[in-house]
Formats: C-alpha cells, sequence, structure tokens
C-alpha cells in the first residue's frame, strides 16, 4: 500500500535524522559559506579595504557573535535540541500531517464523492501532494506563529527565541522544546489539510516519493538552506518579489528586531505570501539596521535568559502564571 510504503520511508528517516544530525553543523557551515560568500563578493568586498581570506572569515563568522553571554547559550540549546527534540520533532511532524492528510481524503471522499485523478505522470502527481504540504504547512506555520505572538500564554514560550541578541548559526535552535511541539500542532493541521486536498486530487495514493521529497525539502531547507543565514548578520535578499514568494534570510532577521517598529512582522516561514495577504509584512529598507532582542529593557544583564535554567524554567512559570504579553510590548504602549 502507498500509506505502508510512505510510514516505512518516514521511520526510515527518523533512524537517518540521528545520522543526519552529526552532519548539521558542517552543513549549515556550508550554507553559511555558499550564501554568505557571494553576499561578501558581490557587496561587501567591493566596498572594504581588507580583502584577505582572514577579513573574508571574519565577516562570515564574527568573533563577537559566539562570545557573547547569549551565543554561548545559544550553543547549549542546540546541542539540547539538536540532540534530543528535534530529530523526533521534524519526523513526528511529517509522519502525523502525511496519516491525518489520508483522514482528511476521506473526509472529502464522503461528502463530495470519490477523488478524481487529474494527472497521469508520477512526477505530477509528487508535484502536486508537494504543493499540497508546501502550501498547507506554510498557512498552519502563519497562524501558529501568529499565536504564538498574539496570545499571551504561547507568548512566554515563544519570547525565550525572541531573547536572543547575537545572530549566530547556533541561534535558529533556541526553542523551548515545549514551544516547539505546540508550533508544530499547527503545521501538523495545515499539512494535513493540504495532503488530504491534495490526495483527492491525485487518486487518493500518497506516493513514497512524495514523502521522500517532503522529508529532503525538510532537510535542506533547515540544514542548507535559508535557514543557516536567516538567523544571521547577513541581510541577503532577493528583491521584492522573491522576497515575498520564496523568503529571503532578511526577511527573518528583521523579525528577531528588538526596535518597536519591528513588532510581530513577518510571521511565514518559506516564503511570505500569508504575510502579504494578512498584513504582517515588513521589507527592511536599504541599510536599514536593527538590534536583536525583546527590547531595550531586556537586553544585555536584563535578559531574562541569560543561562539554561532561566531559559527552560522561566518562560514555563510566565506562561502558566498567566501574565500579560511581557514588556516587550507593554513598555512601548
Amino acid at each position: 500500500m502507498a500509506e505502508s510504503s510512505a510510514t516505512e520511508q518516514l521511520f526510515a528517516a527518523l533512524r537517518g535524522a540521528y545520522a543526519d544530525l552529526l552532519l548539521s553543523l558542517p552543513l549549515v557551515a556550508f550554507g553559511i559559506l555558499i550564501t554568505g560568500s557571494i553576499f561578501y563578493f558581490v557587496v561587501v568586498r567591493p566596498r572594504i579595504a581588507d580583502r584577505t581570506f582572514s577579513g573574508w572569515m571574519r565577516f562570515l563568522f564574527p568573533k563577537e557573535h559566539y562570545t557573547t553571554t547569549s551565543a554561548k547559550l545559544d550553543l547549549k540549546v542546540w546541542l539540547i535540541n539538536g540532540l534530543l527534540v528535534i530529530p523526533i520533532y521534524e519526523v513526528c511532524v511529517v509522519l502525523a500531517a502525511l496519516t491525518i492528510g489520508i483522514g482528511a481524503y476521506e473526509i472529502l471522499a464522503q461528502l463530495f464523492g470519490p477523488g478524481v485523478n487529474t494527472v497521469d505522470a508520477v512526477w505530477a502527481s509528487v508535484l502536486l501532494q508537494f504543493l499540497g504540504f508546501y502550501l498547507g504547512i506554510g498557512i498552519g506555520q502563519y497562524t501558529g506563529h501568529l499565536a504564538f505572538h498574539k496570545v499571551p500564554c504561547l507568548w512566554a514560550l515563544h519570547r525565550a527565541h525572541h531573547s536572543a541578541e547575537s545572530p549566530n548559526l547556533f541561534a535558529f535552535l533556541r526553542s523551548h522544546p515545549l514551544e516547539i511541539f505546540l508550533n508544530g500542532a499547527t503545521r501538523v493541521l495545515g499539512a494535513a489539510a493540504g495532503i488530504g486536498i491534495a490526495l483527492y486530487f491525485t487518486g487518493a495514493k500518497l506516493l513514497s516519493e512524495t514523502a521522500a521529497t517532503i522529508f529532503w525539502y525538510n532537510l535542506v531547507y533547515v540544514l542548507a538552506g535559508f535557514r543557516s543565514i536567516d538567523h544571521l548578520h547577513i541581510p541577503v535578499r532577493y528583491g521584492k518579489v522573491l522576497d515575498i514568494l520564496i523568503g529571503s534570510p532578511i526577511m527573518h532577521q528583521v523579525h528577531h528586531s528588538a526596535e518597536v517598529r519591528h513588532r510581530d512582522v513577518n510571521l511565514a516561514g518559506a516564503g511570505y505570501i500569508f504575510d502579504w495577504l494578512f498584513g504582517t509584512l515588513y521589507l527592511p529598507k536599504k541599510d536599514e539596521t536593527w538590534r536583536w532582542g525583546l527590547n531595550e529593557d531586556e537586553l544585555g544583564e536584563r535578559n531574562p535568559h541569560n543561562g539554561l535554567r532561566s531559559f527552560f524554567v522561566e518562560p514555563v512559570i510566565r506562561m502558566l502564571g498567566g501574565r500579560s504579553r511581557t514588556s516587550r510590548e507593554d513598555s512601548h504602549a
């Protein structure tokens, strides 16, 4: 059965995820080297006097971004999340989405009759099924991220990610474990709906090639694609249209700004179509700069997450305590 084949593929992906984790750091570093170097040679190098190899490396991996208290915490959280949380999370999200998606197809079939196969070629079926997953998980990610910014108890968890003050290659995994799994719920529901619709129009056969494509998309996107740069200081952009359609690193970098003008913008992931549709899009101006962090009152020594214990415990206490949205918003009211 296609379903069994897809499930077997995903369990194989789970086993492989731990092996791939060993390569995650060099893969992310490779992504930084490629994308960051293109930006360096095209935009930065012509403007500076120091054109040595060491100057190039200092631009890509500035020492000051890896020696701060915030950066040292990023490394510790990266190890904990990377070893214990992320591999299981990524595969569980995909597995659950595919499984629920099959159920979504059954609901559509009961409401509107048997599904119809609108394409014959395998590649076309894989493309439609992948697009169903991609668009579904996109709206799921957007709505979930929006909730984490607007619902006080969820913001209590999510602000642990936004308390990062030093852009570096470890920062993208700086998230509380509870947030990782709660945020995954909306992604699962969105992907399930998208896959269910795609199955309805591709003959109700979930292809193992689709599962493999989704897994490799996640791997490339997270480890060697946009995620290698979007938590760094390198302001890579592709132009207004592509910034919105496929997403560029600077679009997420500005999302981490501590400045008031950048509150709750660019909430989508790969591509910012939903931000454009729902009014949360922000296109950074040329040469615009900003500080990373929660707000000007919670930077440096006043950062609420300067150690592992505070990072993992404070958000839970704040969430259970039902406190207001925090001074990130209140201090600028």
